[in-house]
């Protein structure tokens, strides 16, 4: 069914080839799911969508590049967050578009993106380079996956290999229990644990609500965040749904029952003084930086608490498939800056953070 109850949300999914291609969750009622659904269909010209129809979107030996990459702009961009749309359609209308504009889009081949590649070292750096080649692939997926072409050129296009960008974190566990003994009388203690213990972007804590958690079963359900530009819920940041498990023992789920209890009259967990919904830049830069000089440990950004997640993760369980899965990364190329961290030994799964 391509819209249904997705716990106390709706959810909208557009199936291609009867495969789900563009999904779109948190819509508040049916008539809001049903109306986007509607709306992507048009776009396609009626031929999707429902997971039980048949017909297909039909090749068109005619269609040219110029043509797919509106009607990728208008399916798959609608489906993403605000600013990565800004970021994909500066991409798409100074260097992709051009570059590909008067072919017809099925005669483009691995060569002329192979050349296209090359291209973009000319006035980007090899990572601003592959940002544009990711998003040149995508296209190119998509157009197969919808049927517009019957081959994919750009599948065995590899991006540049980068140096590893070094990352802010705390490698000493003495500086992580320091600080967290300091903001233990923090009000939002809470959301420094859910990065620290479990990775969670700084959108995805602020957006967190009582039906997200789920401690009956022990689970944190992070299926969106909090955009605070936009005051406004939308999609992770790759579109990730994920559960992340709960101990009842752990002081997370403590902190947890306690916020929840705490916040009878309010559906959201990080409030502000004034009861209203407490401000990322707030949280991560008046709250977080003092925080951080009044226990005088190393001096990093709210977002270096996920790397330092993932990269004590990485050293404890040495399971990087998992990791991937828990920060929501969209391909395991992303996870494998964490990689060298990897140890050979073995270690308890449990950081410690609370024993020492």
């Amino acid at each position: 069914m391509a819209v249904y109850m997705s716990g106390k949300t709706w959810r909208a999914d557009i199936y291609v080839n009867r495969i789900r291609q563009i999904t779109q969750s948190s819509f508040a009622t049916k008539i809001e799911a049903e109306k986007w659904h509607n709306h992507q269909k048009k776009l396609l010209g009626g031929k999707i969508l429902d997971k039980d129809e048949v017909s297909l979107i039909e090749y068109s030996p005619a269609c040219t590049f110029d043509d797919f990459c509106s009607r990728f702009e208008k399916i798959h961009l609608t489906s993403i967050r605000k600013n990565t749309q800004v970021r994909y359609l500066l991409d798409i209308n100074y260097r992709i578009r051009p570059y590909f504009k008067k072919y017809v889009l099925h005669e483009i081949t691995q060569m002329m993106l192979e050349d296209f590649k090359v291209s973009l070292l000319k006035n980007l750096s090899p990572k601003s380079a592959n940002n544009c080649l990711g998003l040149a692939k995508t296209i190119f997926k998509k157009a197969f996956q919808w049927g517009f072409i019957k081959k994919n050129p750009a599948e065995y296009i590899t991006m540049y290999k980068l140096n590893d960008v070094k990352y802010g974190w705390w490698d000493k566990k003495e500086d992580i229990i320091k600080f967290l003994e300091v903001a233990k009388k923090d009000p939002y203690y809470l959301a420094y644990r859910l990065a620290l213990d479990c990775g969670l972007r700084l959108g995805e804590i602020i957006g967190l609500t009582k039906q997200d958690i789920n401690l009956s079963q022990g689970y944190i359900h992070i299926h969106r965040q909090w955009l605070e530009k936009q005051k406004c819920y939308g999609a992770t940041k790759n579109g990730k749904e994920r559960y992340i498990s709960l101990m009842p023992q752990s002081e997370l789920y403590r902190l947890l029952k306690n916020a929840m209890e705490s916040h009878s009259d309010s559906e959201m967990l990080f409030l502000s003084k004034t009861g209203k919904r407490i401000g990322g830049r707030k949280l991560s830069g008046d709250y977080f930086q003092k925080l951080i000089e009044k226990s005088g440990v190393p001096r990093i950004r709210f977002h270096d608490l996920r790397h330092t997640f993932a990269s004590w993760y990485m050293i404890t369980t040495d399971n990087i498939w998992d990791l991937k899965y828990l920060l929501g990364h969209a391909d395991i190329q992303t996870t494998q800056r964490y990689a060298h961290l990897s140890s050979k030994k073995r270690y308890s799964p449990n950081f410690g953070w609370d024993q020492e």
